[in-house]
């Protein structure tokens, strides 16, 4: 081990009613010498059962990318399982090799390693009320993939990601429009809190699957599968990206699976399978930069790019965005973040022209982005 490291040691589960605090220590040592520390935490209903205290799997894969930032070693003051210690170390490689500068290749020692572990039936659902996530849990619960559908045991909302922990009360609102459109097809919600976001120093772009494998994990006493929704398929990936087919797998351990699910669609294509949702369609929420966290705004590029996505497959723009009438000065403005939005952008304009669509909107996206 070098002389920097990392050391994660898990702490005893606070209770509060029917909420608990799983928490874990996260250490950082300079030669021998503690710099820094933080508690990493996640709150949840204890309905759905905890790992035990010493358990260290979300912790992790909570912690590994900043680890691997910081170029410190990881050592965990309590037990984690076999199998996932072996996937982090190749999923490490893959990380080292499209970013060498940024994400180094650490050791990771605990002090018990689990084996033998066996995952528990059925599977927890990351949904966010997006896209992505709305489409799992359609087509899997719809049966879309005969024998190749995975049983749902439950949706999973977390409170901390892309709306802050402060933004109570747009949570609550976010919290009851996820449960009710859960409860159409069957299915419970369990939500989560956490504050990664506030001690995690790495881009969000390339932790965000990772993290939200980590939320996930705390459910699998409840379910041994985790399905993360697929961002890009997989004739438009985009590498490095924090979630992919690639190394999204690779967090998996022995008694949780992940499954990154739906690369077989791209965002077209699964906004015309959940067209045929209608509360699905008119719940969706999908806008990360407007004032309101429970709401689309309906002009951000985000928003633009969804709506627009309904109408190069030939639907009508679902209620939950407002009837923009500005388009042509909204697409002006869209700037493309990363190659994955652009990637999106170009899908929409491919569609648009399969379809035989001749909106004029299509046209002035095409002029305006030269996409």
């Amino acid at each position: 081990m070098n002389s920097n490291s990392v050391r994660l040691t898990p702490l005893e589960a606070e209770h509060r009613g029917d909420r608990s605090i799983r928490k874990c220590m996260i250490a950082r040592y300079d030669g021998g010498r503690r710099v820094a520390e933080d508690v990493l935490w996640y709150e949840l209903g204890t309905a759905w059962g905890l790992p035990q205290d010493a358990d260290a799997d979300s912790y992790l894969r909570a912690v590994l990318l900043d680890a691997m930032s910081e170029k410190r070693d990881i050592c965990v003051q309590g037990t984690a399982s076999k199998t996932l210690v072996r996937n982090l170390v190749e999923l490490q490689s893959a990380w080292h090799r499209w970013l060498p500068d940024t994400f180094h290749t650490v050791s990771i020692d605990a002090d018990e390693l689990r084996d033998r572990e066996t995952p528990k039936p059925g599977a927890v659902s990351a949904f966010s009320l997006g896209v992505d996530s709305m489409f799992t849990v359609w087509r899997h619960t719809q049966r879309k993939l005969g024998n190749g559908s995975i049983d749902i045991r439950l949706g999973v909302l977390t409170h901390g990601f892309d709306i802050p922990l402060s933004a109570t009360d747009a949570f609550e609102k976010v919290r009851r429009t996820a449960a009710a459109t859960l409860d159409e097809l069957g299915l419970p919600l369990a939500d989560i809190k956490t504050n990664f976001r506030q001690i995690s120093h790495v881009n969000w772009e390339y932790t965000f699957g990772s993290a939200l494998v980590a939320a996930l994990g705390n459910f699998k006493e409840a379910a041994g599968t985790g399905l993360v929704g697929s961002s890009n398929p997989y004739n438009a990936l985009v590498l490095p990206w924090g979630s992919n087919p690639v190394t999204d797998h690779l967090l998996s351990a022995g008694d949780f699976a992940v499954v990154h699910d739906g690369a077989s669609h791209n965002r077209p294509e699964k906004i015309s399978e959940i067209a045929n949702w209608e509360t699905g369609c008119n719940n969706l929420r999908v806008c990360w930069e407007g004032k309101e966290y429970d709401r689309n705004c309906g002009k951000c590029e985000k928003c633009l790019r969804t709506m627009l996505n309904f109408l190069a497959c030939g639907r009508t723009v679902p209620s939950c965005f407002s009837q923009e009438e500005n388009w042509r000065q909204n697409i002006l403005r869209v700037r493309f973040a990363n190659s994955a939005i652009r990637s999106d952008w170009v899908q929409i304009l491919q569609t648009a022209r399969i379809n035989q669509i001749k909106n004029q909107i299509f046209f002035w996206l095409w002029l305006m982005n030269g996409i």
